[in-house]
């Protein structure tokens, strides 16, 4: 006779596997090396609101991708055979049932489902839910990864067999990654609060992806992956606020990150000289403007 602990925890398990989103097969490396669902909602935030954005529950998935891999090498355990077997029994039956959908789950997906369901199990009673879930999903993201990046089965059995492989892998490590990034998390939330306020008043804004900020060094190349990875479309608005002061003939102009919502350069300017000090401070402002159109084209 069945047991009805396993039969609803197996019930459980194919619709965790049907309703979770699925997530980018590459981790986002302009992005910081986080890995997001197709579903996550991303935004721009300009300087006049970032700095708000900036808190310590903001950093969590930013940090889980940072100090994955200073954790990396001390949580090399393997795959337990009683979880694979597990895993492998929830998840064929539904990969085949969806086997003629126009989209049907791929390794990755169906890796990454059995491992965060893992995940929200393990990290329920965590004294910090955030991290734990956090530390965990990312855990789950390397090592489905790792797996399953070459996946090109056809049918539902090897494509599980995979699937479960690194599900369970990352589910033997991230017990492992919980524990060791636990001890560096606070550090590293308050380093990357003060990265996130200094982006926000020095490039005109950041990105946030599910309130959690992205640390980037080039705001429209993660753009541009968020929407080539997830199609994920984020319009990075940024304007150049210019101070011109013309002395002698001659024009010198200090500029400032700044978010506008019309997308037009901005301009404070005082002019001291004639007319040809007044032109230089057109042709620098000309200058400002067709870069700030630049940098505000949409993804």
């Amino acid at each position: 006779m069945s047991n009805p602990t396993h039969i609803i925890l197996s019930i459980g398990a194919a619709a965790l596997l049907l309703t979770l989103p699925s997530v980018a097969r590459a981790d986002l490396a302009a992005c910081g090396g986080v890995y997001l669902s197709v579903d996550a909602a991303c935004e721009f935030v300009p300087t006049e609101t970032c700095t708000t954005h900036c808190e310590d529950v903001a950093m969590e998935t930013d940090c889980a991708a940072r100090l994955y891999t200073t954790c990396e090498g001390e949580c090399t355990a393997t795959a337990e055979v009683t979880c694979i077997e597990t895993c492998t029994t929830d998840c064929t039956p539904v990969c085949e049932t969806h086997q003629a959908d126009p989209a049907p789950p791929n390794a990755m997906g169906l890796c990454m489902s059995d491992c965060q369901q893992d995940c929200t199990d393990d990290c329920a009673g965590a004294e910090n839910k955030g991290e734990c879930r956090s530390s965990c999903a990312h855990t789950c993201g390397e090592l489905c990864e790792k797996h399953c990046d070459d996946d090109d089965s056809p049918t539902c059995a090897p494509r599980c067999d995979v699937a479960c492989e690194g599900s369970c892998t990352a589910q033997a490590s991230s017990a492992c990654q919980v524990t060791c990034q636990s001890k560096q998390f606070t550090t590293c939330k308050t380093e990357q609060v003060q990265v996130c306020e200094k982006d926000c008043k020095e490039t005109g804004g950041a990105l946030f992806c599910d309130g959690q900020f992205l640390a980037v060094t080039d705001l429209q190349a993660c753009a541009d992956e968020l929407f080539a990875e997830l199609a994920i479309d984020v319009e990075i608005n940024i304007d150049v606020d210019v101070d011109v002061e013309c002395k002698d003939n001659s024009c010198e102009a200090d500029s400032d990150a700044n978010a506008d919502a019309d997308g037009r350069a901005g301009c404070l300017s005082t002019v001291d000289a004639g007319g040809s000090g007044l032109g230089g401070a057109l042709m620098i402002l000309g200058v400002l403007g067709l870069q700030s159109a630049r940098r505000r084209r949409r993804v």
